[in-house]
């Protein structure tokens, strides 16, 4: 309990933020992540690591690139803190990855928790990772042509 109370205090905290600096008939914009399910390029690899490395799920509530992901979550709280005209709208992108391998590559460079995760795991585990990584792509592409669907919201409001 006292953990969701804090994301939601930080969340509204910064949203209070951003509406005090907007001027009167300004307009905010703002975009997160919709769930895990529609965004299979976090995933794929995440997953994987989880399962292999036996990391525990987080709480619904931990800090990470979902937690904002329930639809009308953000909407509702600009709605709360007065802002007119608010909206939400699902956006759906791909990232063409091309291969799996390049797929790999760019996870294991840029997505600092899977970095962090794969800092502590020996050769071998990576190895397996990998291969199964790879094998989860060859199977959901077996054109081998790694398109990855990933949605997000964005959310708007007038002040």
């Amino acid at each position: 309990m006292y953990s969701i109370v804090i994301k939601k205090l930080y969340i509204e905290l910064a949203a209070k933020e951003m509406i005090r600096v907007l001027k009167p008939g300004g307009r905010i914009s703002t975009s997160v992540w919709c769930i895990p399910d529609k965004n299979f390029w976090v995933t794929a690899m995440g997953s994987t690591i989880n399962r292999i490395m036996q990391i525990p799920p987080q709480p619904p509530d931990a800090p990470g690139m979902f937690r904002c992901a329930e639809s009308g979550m953000i909407e509702d709280l600009f709605k709360n803190l007065g802002l007119k005209n608010t909206s939400e709208v699902e956006v759906c992108g791909e990232l063409d990855c091309g291969t799996a391998e390049i797929y790999w590559n760019m996870m294991t460079d840029i997505a600092a928790p899977f970095v962090a995760a794969l800092s502590n795991a020996d050769e071998e585990t990576i190895i397996k990772i990998k291969s199964e990584v790879t094998e989860i792509l060859n199977q959901k592409f077996p054109d081998g042509k790694v398109v990855i669907d990933g949605n997000s919201f964005v959310i708007s409001g007038e002040k």
